[in-house]
Parts: C-alpha cells; sequence; structure tokens
C-alpha cells in the first residue's frame, strides 16, 4: 500500500514499482482515508512518502501500526531537515520500520522493498506450518507444553466423554479401504464439530471414536445433551456410535520421556472418570447413551426418558455405578428447566 498525498511524487513511485514487477499496489492518496482502507485490507508492506509541508501526516503509520501490527512501514524522506525529524520521532514511537532518504535513483528503496517482503513471506509460511502443527495435537496441549506445572500435570473436575463405531469390523471387511476412511472421516469430523458447539474439547481420537472433555460451568448438561446429539445424528447413519460419559476428577498433562530432548510426548488426561467412561461407552448399544445417575441428577434431562441399568458392576471398580441409558429418536431432545 502506497500512502502519498502528492499526485507528481505518487505517479512517479507507481511507475518505478510496475517496472520491478510490483503492480498490485494499493493507492491512499489522504491519511483520512487510511483506517477504511485498512479495513477493507491487509498489506504486508506501507510505503509512506512523506511530505515536509505536512508533519501532521506522520499520525497515519500510528494507525497502521494499530490496525495491522504486522504491516511493515518504509518513510521516503527528504535529506535535511525532515529526515532529521522522521528518525527522531521514528525512534520515539518505534512506528516505522525502514527511513529511507531521497532521491531513490540507486537501489537502495527496492533493496528494502524486496527484502521485507521476503521476511513476509517467510513468516506466512512459517505460520501456516505451526497452523497445520497445531491441527495435529490436542486442544490443551500447546499450554501444557508452556506450563510450570507440566511435570506435575493440571488436576481439575470434569465430564469426560467416548464414542465408538458399533460394527465397524464388519462394515471395514465389506467396504474399501479408502471408503471407510473417507466415511470414518466424516462421522468423527462431524462429532468434532458438535463437541465444539458444546463448549467441549476433543483430546483424542481412539480408532473409529474420540475422547472429549467439557470442564466449563454447567458441564453435566451441557456434556449429556452433546451426547445426546452424538447419538442421534448416528441413528441414521453408516456409523451408529455408542456414547459413555461419567464425571470426576481426572488429571491431564504431557507424558513421555522429558529427560532427553527430541523424545515424543503425549498430551493425554487420565484417571479412573476417563476409564469408567470409557466402560460405559462400551456398554452402550448403537445410537444409546450410557452415563451415571449422578450426572443426570445435576442435567435433569427428562427427555428420552431414561432407562434405569441400576447398580452395574464395572470392570476395575470396586463399587457397582449406578447407571442410566438414553436412547434418542430423529426428534430434538427435550429438557426439564
Amino acid at each position: 500500500m502506497l500512502v502519498d498525498s502528492d499526485a507528481y511524487t505518487r505517479s512517479v513511485l507507481l511507475e518505478a514499482l510496475a517496472r520491478r514487477g510490483y503492480e498490485d499496489v494499493n493507492v491512499v492518496s489522504s491519511a483520512l482515508e487510511l483506517p477504511a482502507r485498512l479495513v477493507a485490507t491487509q498489506p504486508d508492506i506501507m510505503i509512506f512518502n512523506y511530505q515536509s509541508d505536512k508533519p501532521d501526516s506522520l499520525s497515519a503509520c500510528t494507525t497502521v501500526k494499530l490496525m495491522r501490527p504486522q504491516a511493515a512501514i518504509i518513510a521516503i524522506v527528504s535529506p535535511g531537515p525532515a529526515l532529521k525529524e522522521v528518525r527522531a520521532w521514528s525512534q520515539q514511537t518505534q512506528c516505522i520500520d525502514v527511513v529511507i532518504e531521497k532521491p531513490l535513483s540507486d537501489e537502495r528503496f527496492f533493496m528494502t522493498l524486496r527484502d521485507l517482503l521476503q521476511v513476509k513471506m517467510s513468516l506466512r509460511e512459517l505460520q501456516s506450518k505451526t497452523q497445520r502443527l497445531s491441527d495435529l495435537v490436542p486442544e490443551g496441549a500447546l499450554s501444557a507444553a508452556e506450563s510450570s506445572v507440566d511435570a506435575e500435570g493440571e488436576l481439575f473436575e470434569a465430564v469426560v466423554l467416548f464414542t465408538d463405531v458399533r460394527g465397524s469390523s464388519q462394515l471395514i471387511q465389506r467396504m474399501p479401504p479408502r471408503s471407510f476412511f473417507k466415511l470414518l472421516n466424516q462421522s468423527l469430523s462431524a462429532q468434532s464439530g458438535q463437541i465444539r458447539q458444546h463448549q467441549g474439547s476433543v483430546i483424542k481420537y481412539t480408532g473409529d471414536g474420540l475422547m472429549a472433555i467439557f470442564r466449563d460451568t454447567g458441564k453435566s448438561y451441557v456434556a449429556l445433551r452433546c451426547a445426546l446429539e452424538l447419538a442421534r445424528d448416528s441413528n441414521n447413519q453408516e456409523l451408529p456410535v455408542g456414547v459413555g460419559l461419567a464425571k470426576g476428577l481426572v488429571l491431564a498433562g504431557l507424558i513421555g520421556d522429558s529427560t532427553k530432548a527430541g523424545q515424543r510426548r503425549q498430551y493425554d488426561v487420565i484417571g479412573a472418570t476417563v476409564h469408567l467412561a470409557a466402560r460405559l461407552c462400551g456398554m452402550a448399544n448403537p445410537g444409546e447413551v450410557i452415563t451415571t445417575e449422578s450426572i443426570n441428577a445435576v442435567a435433569k434431562l427428562d427427555s428420552p426418558a431414561p432407562r434405569s441399568i441400576g447398580n452395574v458392576a464395572i470392570r476395575g471398580f470396586n463399587r457397582g455405578i449406578d447407571c442410566i441409558a438414553f436412547k434418542p429418536s430423529n426428534e430434538s431432545t427435550g429438557v426439564h428447566e
């Protein structure tokens, strides 16, 4: 983007830029236009042709840094008092990245422009790679890696949710592997979206299912409502799922060898609550949710009507767990307020 209030110098600069291949240039002829133009565009480089008869126009650089802090500013200034003034102002405000002295008869300006654009492209590529890498790790993993309590983990109460496809072993034998993979990916993507809509966090994918946690206020109600939506949505799909829910203390953190650099570590959430949710999921029929009586005592969902399973002996637990099951229909779930 070129900011220049003088029509003649503006045309000269545009012609010089075009000769070197820089043709996609947004032109701003007045600092008053700048805020609106910055709302509509996201320039990498701002070229600011300073006019000594308009010293107040330096405030345009402040506007750029406030609205587009990632944009680099090159100020072109005449030698003498104007150059001294702009350099002093730049040192004081840190709003100008490079000050270039006129005239532009040599390649200083264009070398600077080229170098800044290369830096911007490298940063953009790095940000893109970082985003792709962050998509591969569970929510919470990056903050855990930077946390001072990383070695001990974070202990908190949550509702843990597991889903698992029913009949997947038979289905994968009947379908080409790529077709099954596409179908499974669609199912897990839809489940993840539903969980995010209910303020939950997907911790990991478990082959043909997933594990998620809910930890905010009202987590019993929100998690159970989400579970019912997941089960209902899968009723008429080729990959129906069973869903299990349990609430209690969990421990979240990075697991793996932290004594050597470069060793692989994995973010996970562990605890008896996680095991219980997984066991309940394993008990659920296609399109069914199994959870504990204690969760619904808080959530108070009565539609669809829950079915009492009774006190169930769960492998790995010393005492039986009072459990209930929900079998949602294709109609919207209702709640008792």
